[in-house]
């Protein structure tokens, strides 16, 4: 269903129909250029600097809509890296601020600048097919990712519950306590595993509908500078980020079971520690290290940190550092809890 309904979703709205995506692009800039009186925009016109600016970019979407149509990519891309020019000339003219969230933002072109030059400089074709098999995989990691640990944490918030309201029980098993939650653990986390196999399985009946897509084709992303990735490695770097967020809100799970033996404050916990930095940004800056940082990785990936109050630079690579150092140190406190027989008399 989960498939389904994103790929239903992807065709209604023409995901990756340039026409369609540059088309709803130009309407924030009409009204940002509408926030100026209409005045002679020619070069030695009496119009202001940034709004000549403006001018100038609405006028390059009609090119860009002009080229898709009589199938001249090489324009299209061309007239794309004017665009991402004329925006990081903008951003340090006099009262951008007026018309600053009208437009994209400066990481935001800078990773439209990176991914159009590369094409270019790699002589690519533009892509239109975000229904084959490799740009959807991309696209479903980053929908499901932004959401996929506190699904995680809910999945996970009861995994010793019941298990400690009966411990006489467990007691007669034939094995020791700690090897027991060790299986529950590896028990729920072959359940994650599963469930990520699914959707790639699920998604494979898009390659005889809409083809295979190009494996290399290029990954604009954020990972504390502006990087091009090969979108198999967006994947790749996707599903890692999956499975070790899984282990982290599953073992964070059974501490917090330890602590609180009750589901729903459980999963308030652990909510409220991914909710914290999003209340309160300037956090990040102050606890870089903070795992719960990184949860949400496709918005690390895309590099919306930048975007905050106060911006901060987040790594993808330091994220995964970062949640297995965390995993290292919640299984030392799982197993410290057990050899002290705390667990045990719950």
């Amino acid at each position: 269903l989960c498939i389904i309904g994103m790929v239903v979703y992807a065709n209604s709205t023409e995901l990756g129909n340039p026409i369609k995506e540059k088309s709803s692009e130009s309407l924030p800039v009409k009204v940002a250029m509408n926030k100026f009186q209409i005045v002679d925009a020619s070069e030695y016109g009496d119009g202001s600097d940034i709004y000549k600016n403006i001018v100038k970019q609405y006028y390059t979407y009609p090119k860009q809509g002009m080229a898709l149509k009589t199938e001249q990519p090489e324009l299209f891309i061309d007239t794309a890296i004017e665009l991402t020019e004329l925006r990081k000339q903008a951003f340090e003219m006099e009262n951008y601020n007026l018309v600053a969230g009208n437009l994209p933002s400066k990481i935001e072109n800078e990773m439209d600048s990176s991914y159009y030059k590369y094409l270019k400089k790699h002589s690519l074709e533009l892509s239109f097919g975000s229904l084959s098999f490799y740009p959807f995989l991309a696209f479903l990691f980053s929908v499901v990712g932004s959401v996929w640990f506190v699904l995680i944490c809910i999945y996970s918030s009861n995994i010793m519950i019941e298990d400690f309201r009966h411990i006489s029980i467990i007691k007669g098993y034939p094995i020791a306590f700690s090897k027991y939650v060790l299986a529950k653990c590896m028990s729920s986390m072959s359940i994650v595993v599963i469930f990520i196999i699914e959707l790639i399985i699920c998604s494979l009946p898009l390659i005889y509908f809409k083809g295979l897509g190009q494996a290399s084709y290029p990954v604009a992303v954020f990972n504390g500078d502006v990087m091009i990735y090969p979108i198999y490695k967006y994947i790749a770097v996707s599903i890692i980020y999956m499975i070790v967020l899984a282990i982290f809100a599953i073992l964070l799970s059974v501490i917090l079971n330890v602590l609180l033996k009750n589901v729903y404050l459980t999963i308030f916990v652990q909510v409220m520690l991914v909710v914290l930095p999003i209340l309160f940004p300037g956090l990040i800056e102050l606890i870089p290290f903070n795992p719960f940082n990184y949860v949400n990785f496709p918005s690390v990936l895309n590099g919306e940190s930048l975007n905050l109050a106060t911006p901060v630079a987040l790594n993808s690579n330091a994220g995964l550092l970062y949640l297995c150092i965390s995993i290292g140190l919640l299984m030392a406190i799982i197993k410290w809890v057990l050899s002290t027989g705390k667990l045990q008399k719950i």
